[in-house]
C-alpha cells in the first residue's frame, strides 16, 4: 500500500467523522497505554494573514484550535510518539489523531485500517477541491468585456 505524505494525513482523516476515528482508535488502542506527552488543549488561536498589497501581516480573526501529543506503550513495552494540531474546538478529537499518526508512522498494528481511512479522506478531499474550483470559476468576471461595450459605446 502506497502511504501519503504525513501532511495529509490530518486533512484526510478530518474528512471523516470524528466518532468514525475515535471508535477506530479505540478498537486499535485496547492494548496499548496512551500517555499524555502535553495536557490536550483546545481553545482559540489568531489567524495572521499578509496584505496582498504591501504585504504586511494583520489578524483576520480567532479559529479554533485543538492540539494533543502522545505516546503510546505497546504490549512489548516499546514507546511510540504522535501528535496533531487540528482546526477543531474537540480535545478528542485531536487525541484520536494523535494515536493516528503515531500507528501510521510507526506502522503499528492496524495502520492499514488507518491508511485506507487516509486514502479514502483524500479521494473526498480532492472531489470537495473539484467542487469548490467549479463554483469559484462560476464567480470569476470578464472585465475585458466591459471594456468592450465601453469602446462600443463611445463610437
Amino acid at each position: 500500500m502506497n502511504i501519503p505524505p504525513r501532511n495529509l494525513w490530518i486533512r484526510a482523516l478530518t474528512a471523516h467523522p470524528a466518532q468514525t476515528l475515535q471508535m477506530m482508535v479505540e478498537n486499535l488502542a485496547k492494548n496499548w497505554q496512551v500517555n499524555y506527552q502535553l495536557i490536550p488543549q483546545s481553545g482559540l488561536s489568531l489567524l495572521q494573514v499578509k496584505d496582498g498589497v504591501f504585504h504586511e501581516p494583520y489578524y483576520l480573526g480567532e479559529i479554533p484550535l485543538a492540539n494533543a501529543q502522545i505516546e503510546i506503550i505497546d504490549e512489548r513495552g516499546e514507546s511510540f510518539m504522535g501528535a496533531a494540531l487540528v482546526m477543531s474546538d474537540s480535545v478528542n478529537l485531536a487525541v484520536a489523531l494523535a494515536v493516528c499518526d503515531a500507528v501510521m508512522a510507526h506502522e503499528l498494528s492496524g495502520w492499514q485500517q488507518i491508511a485506507e481511512l487516509i486514502q479514502q479522506g483524500i479521494e473526498k478531499r480532492s472531489l470537495e477541491d473539484l467542487q469548490r474550483g467549479a463554483m469559484l470559476s462560476k464567480t470569476k468576471v470578464n472585465f475585458s468585456l466591459l471594456a468592450q461595450e465601453e469602446d462600443n459605446a463611445e463610437d
